[in-house]
Parts: structure tokens; C-alpha cells; sequence
């Protein structure tokens, strides 16, 4: 007998308590409603929560993509400066900002950067839960410059939206995260860092 995915056998439960449940608003016409999605910790406004290719109605594991980082590749022309989880500072408005991922890539080749993947993971401390998330971030990294990915609300330029419904945000617990980023054709860098344990992700 065929394993339903999760979010599919949460979402014909749905149905079956209450029919007016499952018609409630869909708002990334995953075929999830939005009222599901904290269940299964999946992003109502991303049908590809993990981004792995696999909508999140189809996607048996939907937070849990798969490593895309291919072994091998020429020397890397780029490096991870920092890897923040928290103390994160608002360049801009020159304050304290909300506890989210930011990576600092430093790009020492000669041409700029702007074909490349990151890979993200967090684990949960306590239980021991993973999720792993694929994006290709549109920031150029300028040749002999740097610049940084911030994974947050997503509005404005050089951030990703992170998922709201994330074990990052949702759990109290301490993590460790990994950041693993690779340009076609070079070899992957990677950098670790813990998070320390807290509640909701206020401005430090």
C-alpha cells in the first residue's frame, strides 16, 4: 500500500472534520489550505516550501529538500564571512534587527557572482528535527567585493523570504544551521553556527 505525503493526509483530514476548513483560502494555490500549512510547518505563500522542485501537496518530506551540492569543482573563488543567527543589525536603520539568517560572501574572483545555490539547514537541539532549504538567491556579489543574503521577511533587496512556520521561528529550542553555497562549476563552502535558545525572534 502506497504512503500517502503528509501534507496530503492532513489535508483530506481536514476535509473529512470540517468541508468548510478545506475550502479556506489557499493563498500559494498549493493545494493546501492556508490553515494547514502550521501543521506541517510548510510556508502558505510558497507552493515549494523546501524548494526542491516537489510542490508541497506532492512533496512527502515538504521542509526537508535533498543536498544539491555537487561534490568536487574548481577551487571556490568566493568564501562565507559571517554566518549570523542573531545579533543581526539593521545596516540601513542602524539598529538592533530581528533574529534571522544572514550570510556574508566574499567574492575574490575576478568576475561577479551571480549563479550560484544555497543550501540551508537547521536542527533542533532538542527533538532532534531537521529542515533543509534549496534557494538560488538573486544578489550579485561583485568581483573582488562582497555582499550579504539575509533570510527574513523577504521585502526588500538581498532578502529571502524565510518560512514563518519554520522550526527556526516556531521553536524555542537552540539549533545548529549550516549554510552551504556553491557557483556552478566550483567547489561548495560551508559554514556551521549555533543558535542559542529563545522564544520569539525579537530585535535583540
Amino acid at each position: 500500500m502506497k504512503t500517502l505525503p503528509p501534507a496530503l493526509a492532513i489535508l483530506l483530514l481536514i476535509g473529512t472534520l470540517s468541508p468548510a476548513l478545506a475550502a479556506d483560502a489557499d493563498t500559494d494555490a498549493d493545494g493546501i489550505p492556508d490553515i494547514a500549512e502550521p501543521l506541517l510547518h510548510t510556508d502558505p505563500m510558497n507552493a515549494d516550501t523546501d524548494g526542491d522542485g516537489i510542490g508541497d501537496l506532492a512533496d512527502s518530506d515538504a521542509v526537508n529538500a535533498p543536498s544539491p551540492i555537487a561534490e568536487g569543482g574548481a577551487a571556490a573563488t568566493y568564501r562565507i564571512g559571517e554566518l549570523l543567527v542573531e545579533n543581526n543589525v539593521d545596516p540601513v536603520a542602524k539598529k538592533d534587527a530581528p533574529d534571522h539568517l544572514e550570510l556574508q560572501v566574499f567574492n575574490d574572483g575576478s568576475a561577479d557572482l551571480t549563479d550560484y545555490t544555497l543550501f540551508y539547514t537547521f536542527t533542533d537541539n532538542d527533538s532532534g528535527v531537521t529542515e533543509a532549504y534549496v534557494v538560488h538567491p538573486a544578489v550579485l556579489i561583485p568581483a573582488g567585493g562582497e555582499a550579504r543574503i539575509h533570510v527574513d521577511e523577504g521585502t526588500m533587496p538581498g532578502h529571502l523570504r524565510a518560512n514563518p512556520n519554520s522550526i527556526y521561528l516556531t521553536s524555542m529550542a537552540g539549533k545548529h544551521v549550516t549554510a552551504t553555497l556553491q557557483a556552478t562549476g566550483q567547489a561548495a563552502v560551508e559554514a556551521t553556527v549555533e543558535k542559542d535558545p529563545g522564544g520569539a525572534e525579537q530585535a535583540d
